[in-house]
């Protein structure tokens, strides 16, 4: 047995942002708190950047336990407030649309719901990242967007106004979702382990085979 691993975030020799002590019971709220503490031993210089990081005109994806947490449980509430893009058959849900600047940000700023953020702000860093880090960061925001699918259809088919015709492509599509989901339905990022979320399905993680199988010798290194 080897000894208890804590994951943590540190910059190895390239001066890439990278990840150590990922074991098979890490959790995604040990992933995030690990960024946390990586950020606040090795501060940005976020005054002076000039990469507009939450300030700018992108897609944030939106993430299942952050709208349980920002809507207090009552998802129905803030489904309004979010932006969805139903291209090329593919249901997608954002928290801000690519051409507004985020409307969670106060006059100077600063986000308003920081402690409630979602994951692909979490584990957005603007400086180089190891091939680790990028992986867990992809699999985890993927992951938790695939759930965020069907927390929007769950509202929708609750939602009298629901065109009737509706009804059954979009129950059809939640069903599909929640039977590949292991995010859906859960309250906070402890209740879901990062290997669960690295896994190789394209249709919504986009981390390869190869990829899946590396992360895969990597854990068991430290079980």
């Amino acid at each position: 047995m080897k000894g208890l691993v804590t994951l943590k975030l540190f910059l190895n020799q390239e001066n890439e942002v990278a990840v150590d002590g990922v074991s098979s019971k890490a959790t995604v709220q040990d992933f995030f708190d690990a960024i946390d503490d990586f950020f606040t031993a090795n501060p940005l210089p976020c005054e002076t950047c000039k990469q507009n990081c939450c300030g700018g005109r992108f897609k944030i994806n939106m993430d299942s336990v952050s709208a349980r947490k920002i809507s207090r449980g009552k998802v129905e509430r803030i489904i309004p407030k979010l932006f969805v893009d139903m291209g090329e058959n593919k249901l997608e849900v954002f928290l801000v649309a690519g051409n507004k600047k985020c409307r969670n940000l106060n006059g100077l700023g600063r986000c308003l719901v920081y402690k409630e953020r979602p994951a692909s702000c979490r584990t957005y860093i603007c400086i180089a990242k190891s091939s680790c880090y990028k992986i867990l960061e992809a699999a985890i925001v993927a992951e938790l967007h695939h759930a965020m699918r069907a927390e929007y259809l769950d509202v929708v088919l609750a939602d009298r106004a629901t065109p009737a015709a509706a009804i059954e492509p979009a129950g059809a599509l939640r069903q599909e979702i929640v039977s590949t989901s292991i995010a859906y339905n859960r309250n906070n990022y402890s209740e879901i382990l990062i290997k669960d979320c690295v896994k190789a399905d394209s249709a919504h993680s986009n981390v390869t085979p190869a990829e899946a199988a590396w992360f895969q010798e990597l854990i068991n290194k430290n079980v």
